[in-house]
């Protein structure tokens, strides 16, 4: 069912793009952001009691569709840094997850009045990731073991993005910050041991639309 209602949002999604391009002219842009990530999950606490966040780097571009002065869509393509730590009895370990992500997010701008250069915003969307690398770092010491765990990780990741920020006009550009959480919505685990541990992300994210 989760699946399913992801896929008609996409297909709604599809038809609005195509309406947007063909209306108005597409906006492109650049994000940089700061990701604080954690795993959750019935099965996290197999990994350990104490997982703390993880911070990461997130990157990317966007291509952004208005539809009207209120909404547009904003498709995404960023590499992005998830995973978790976890400190007790000397020991540091550390899961590092890095994905390409899609997220493809609806943004509503709440307008102002009297003030044109000041442009909240809130969206949301689904977000698409496939792992393109996976590694544990268990540090004792001066000593650390890293061991590859691509193949115990799910290639493909799905989520839920939502958050919110401002954005300030500057000339016709847009420079906007705001604060995301990325929900994973399936389990990250391929060991064969079938746990249910998913990504959480908050991500401070910086854009700029030229």
């Amino acid at each position: 069912m989760k699946n399913s209602m992801l896929a008609c949002f996409c297909f709604v999604l599809m038809g609005l793009t195509v309406t947007a391009s063909a209306q108005t002219d597409l906006r492109f842009g650049a994000t940089v952001g700061l990701n604080f990530s954690t795993l959750n999950g019935k099965d996290a606490s197999a990994l350990g009691s104490n997982l703390s966040s993880k911070n990461g780097l997130y990157i990317g571009g966007f291509v952004n569709y208005p539809l009207n002065e209120m909404f547009a869509i904003q498709p995404e393509l960023a590499f992005t840094m998830k995973g978790a730590t976890r400190s007790g009895g000397g020991v540091n370990e550390t899961w590092t997850y890095n994905y390409i992500e899609i997220p493809v997010l609806v943004k509503y701008y709440i307008p102002i009045s009297g003030s044109e250069n000041i442009l909240p915003d809130i969206y949301a969307g689904p977000s698409f990731a496939f792992n393109i690398a996976a590694s544990n770092d268990v540090t004792q010491g001066n000593q650390t073991l890293t061991t590859d765990i691509k193949d115990q990780t799910k290639g493909f990741d799905l989520g839920l993005a939502f958050g919110g920020g401002v954005g300030f006009k500057i000339a016709s550009s847009l420079l906007d910050f705001s604060l995301r959480y990325t929900l994973g919505l399936n389990t990250i685990d391929n060991s064969g041991n079938n746990l249910t541990i998913t990504n959480g992300v908050f991500a401070l994210v910086a854009g700029y639309t030229f």
